[in-house]
């Protein structure tokens, strides 16, 4: 009989210790081929663990995940939409804050509200003036024009519309129809700060 070389010998051994890492490395989850699939229980699990942390981290930094260009909670139209080409002062990167308003109705002469929480909130007190009143108006192609046209305090809550009739600061009505939709909104002095803002029909 024909004795097995040694080279031989030392290759079948080498076989063999192969096979049996690859066996029991399958069991462990490791394979010599690529990276494998998590069971589709597993993947779940772990979308749902991802999804709840990413809630969860949400919440506590006051984030929101609101669709761009839908209106801000207690916002009628969105304030994105508001194009502050009057009055002289631009509130487009004002933040929602505390004060909020409601109620809004327009007559041809000015218009009334009512405050849910008033200016106190920016530390303003009852009869300082030191807010800015903005209104603006949307033009039949559906955009909307305004800006600041007067002051206010916690203690106005009516304004009338002689600056807006009278031109202050470029205020202008021209394009805009008769019945049309009309958006109010307070800023702070420094138009870092806002309230919500609120719709009526103003018929003038």
């Amino acid at each position: 009989m024909q004795i097995p070389s040694a080279s031989f010998v030392l290759s079948l051994l080498a076989a063999a210790v192969l096979i049996g890492c690859e066996n029991a490395d399958s069991e462990k989850g490791v394979y010599w081929n690529g990276t494998p699939q998590k069971p589709a229980a597993q993947q779940s699990a772990t979308t749902q663990q991802q999804s709840s942390t990413q809630q969860t981290s949400n919440q506590s930094s006051g984030t929101a995940a609101a669709p761009a260009g839908q209106a801000a909670a207690g916002d009628a139209v969105p304030f994105s939409s508001l194009r502050w080409s009057y009055g002289g002062a631009s509130g487009s990167g004002a933040q929602p804050s505390a004060v909020a308003i409601s109620g809004l109705s327009c007559s041809r002469s000015g218009l009334a509200f009512r405050y849910n929480t008033n200016l106190s909130a920016w530390g303003l007190s009852n009869d300082d003036a030191h807010a800015l009143a903005c209104f603006f108006v949307q033009k039949a192609d559906g955009s909307w024009v305004g800006g600041k046209f007067d002051w206010i305090s916690s203690s106005r809550t009516t304004r009338g519309f002689e600056n807006i009739f009278g031109g202050y600061n470029g205020w202008s009505l021209a394009g805009v129809p008769n019945p049309c939709k009309a958006a109010f909104v307070i800023v702070d002095e420094g138009c870092k700060r806002r309230s919500n803002v609120i719709t009526a029909t103003w018929t003038r």
